[in-house]
């Protein structure tokens, strides 16, 4: 029974651990999102189309082949926001740019400071410092300015009566440089339901850049923060500040150890990963395992039953070409055992004659089955055993 499990090849197993960390991956950069549940349909109907052509369900497999064409096209322009994402989340261009250095060590008190006021004063307010990535491609409208943020101005941009009081005002490098921004929605499902359009658009652009969003709910009076797609709830403009200052000057990124990578790659959420290790696998099993190749293989003629007295003194071909056809795993059980052809020549008398090869003798494992072979017909020259016997030794063994 265990001879007929496929056991996969280096190859096989590399193709494996690869698609693994792909599938992690799409499942952790989708998650929360409408399009994790479309990629889990997909694998849903991938494995039902697997199965169709596995059981030669002709028109099953036909329908979803035209289906596919249609659904890729239709899926680009359903969730092209969701596909930008996840291409702007493995963008490695960004690791290229130089850091930039933030000299206002006061940056970070000031904004935590005005924040809290707000929040007294029950007014809304949404305030995005830029760190490294520019994040001006994702943002709309706004009006530029260049002023430095002191509280009196951040107060009157966010007043009730102010036309640019639902925006957000944009910090770079110590300043302001517009105000009125619109910010793109996050599309993750799991946000609060108390949480509104603004703690929307600081996640949305945390999800895009590296910039820092801070979020003064005037109804709630609560500040909050939206950094590389998390929201976090502060009460204490200290600690806000001291959050602020970190982030503001973080340090280069820590140098990944080897025992780190392992660490990372194996350990961490390795409840996920060994899920998409198990579908990844299953995959492999419907899919690949059961695709039919071709290989072409040399097969030595095995000449038998000569009867008394007669030896064969010549033979016209040794081996036979044959292309075989079968599943990945039955193909490379055929190489690994010896498979030869016998020629029976109990019936044959003295002379030279003209044989058939009988394709039917072969002995072929499960699933694979002869496409073609080269000439079936092998010429033997039987004479009497008064000669010396090699050849009949050669020929048998």
């Amino acid at each position: 029974m265990l001879e007929y499990i496929p056991i996969p090849t280096l190859r096989d197993l590399a193709d494996i651990i690869f698609l693994t960390f792909v599938a992690y991956y799409l499942y952790v950069w989708f998650k929360g999102t409408r399009a994790l549940r479309l990629i889990i349909g997909l694998i849903v109907l991938g494995g039902v189309y697997s199965l169709a052509k596995l059981w030669g369900l002709f028109l099953t497999t036909w329908v979803f082949q035209i289906l596919w064409q249609v659904l890729v096209i239709l899926l680009l322009i359903l969730f092209q926001s969701e596909i930008r994402q996840v291409l702007e989340k493995i963008n490695l261009l960004r690791y290229l740019k130089s850091r930039k250095g933030h000299s206002e060590k006061e940056l970070a008190k000031q904004i935590a400071d005005i924040s809290f006021e707000l929040a007294k004063e029950q007014t809304g307010a949404l305030i995005v410092i830029v760190r490294n990535e520019d994040p001006r491609e994702f943002i709309q409208a706004g009006h530029p300015i260049m002023a430095l943020p002191e509280p009196n101005l951040i107060k009157s941009i966010f007043n009730h009566h102010s036309p640019s009081h639902d925006g957000a005002i944009i910090l770079s490098q110590g300043k302001i440089t517009h105000m009125g921004c619109i910010l793109p929605l996050s599309k993750n499902e799991n946000i609060p339901e108390n949480f509104g359009t603004r703690h929307r658009a600081a996640l949305g652009l945390s999800e895009r850049t590296d910039a820092i969003s801070i979020v003064v709910s005037e109804e709630r009076m609560e500040i909050s923060t939206a950094v590389e797609g998390n929201l976090a709830l502060w009460k204490d403009p200290e600690k806000l500040a001291g959050k602020l200052r970190e982030l503001v000057n973080a340090p280069e990124p820590v140098r990944v150890t080897f025992s780190g990578f392992i660490k990372g790659a194996f350990a961490e959420k390795w409840r996920i990963k060994l899920g998409a290790l198990a579908v990844v696998t299953l995959a492999w099993l419907v899919i690949a395992n059961p695709q039919e190749i071709k290989t072409t293989v040399s097969v030595p003629l095995k000449y038998t039953e000569l009867s008394e007295g007669l030896v064969i003194d010549e033979v016209s071909e040794k081996t036979v070409r044959m292309v075989f056809s079968g599943n990945r795993y039955s193909i490379r059980r055929l190489k690994e055992r010896e498979i030869r052809i016998p020629v029976n020549l109990s019936y044959l008398p003295e002379g030279t004659h003209q044989i058939l090869i009988s394709l039917r003798d072969i002995n072929l494992p499960p699933g694979i089955s002869i496409d073609q072979s080269s000439n079936r017909r092998v010429t033997v020259v039987i004479r009497p055993s008064d000669s010396e016997n090699l050849h009949n030794r050669a020929y048998s063994e």
